[in-house]
């Protein structure tokens, strides 16, 4: 896990320079090879051909919406663990778990990966921007703490929302990202 780290440390685009998201990255089997190695780290349970699906979807909707892949990597990982079959309790869905209604709101089938992954980078894309300019606790734990449990909880509480879960998640999430860019 080490090299892989190293890698996309090295490699990789980073979020201060979102031009270098650019399609040559996928094109280089170096580059795909990395992601590949950190998908598998987290669900070695997948054939080739979604193993496939799931890089090329991430990186494609990544650069897409602006984000950087490694928090998309951080983001699929604790929400699912990169199973595309997974549901919870409350009944969201797919690799980036979303919502019924989420994804009806997105236009979304959440079942198909490269769909799922579409619609989980536009909602954190969303977030994202919806948060730019806010003070207090910093933009990314802001989208991520909507993306968990929702804006409007976000906005009721002017700021993370107090809830245990969406506490843990948000701190999942950075210490996951840290950790894919060797931080």
């Amino acid at each position: 896990m080490q090299l892989l780290l190293a890698f996309l440390l090295l490699s990789g685009p980073t979020p201060a320079e979102p031009t270098r998201f650019a399609q040559a990255y996928y094109r280089d089997e170096a580059y795909l090879n990395a992601y590949r190695q950190a998908v598998r780290y987290y669900n070695p349970g997948l054939d080739a051909q979604q193993l496939e699906t799931v890089v090329r979807a991430l990186l494609h909707y990544a650069h897409h919406y602006r984000l950087d892949p490694r928090l998309v990597t951080a983001l699929v990982a604790c929400e699912s663990g990169f199973r595309p079959e997974a549901v919870s309790s409350a009944g969201a869905r797919g690799l980036g778990q979303l919502m019924p209604g989420t994804a009806r709101e997105e236009g979304i089938d959440p079942g198909p990966i490269p769909s799922n992954i579409h619609g989980a980078c536009r909602v954190l894309r969303r977030h994202l921007d919806r948060y730019a300019d806010r003070s207090g606790p910093g933009q990314l734990e802001l989208a991520l703490a909507a993306y968990n449990a929702g804006p409007g909880a976000v906005e009721r509480y002017g700021g993370i929302p107090p809830y245990p879960e969406t506490l843990d998640y948000v701190s999942r999430v950075l210490a996951e990202y840290r950790t894919l860019c060797g931080r």
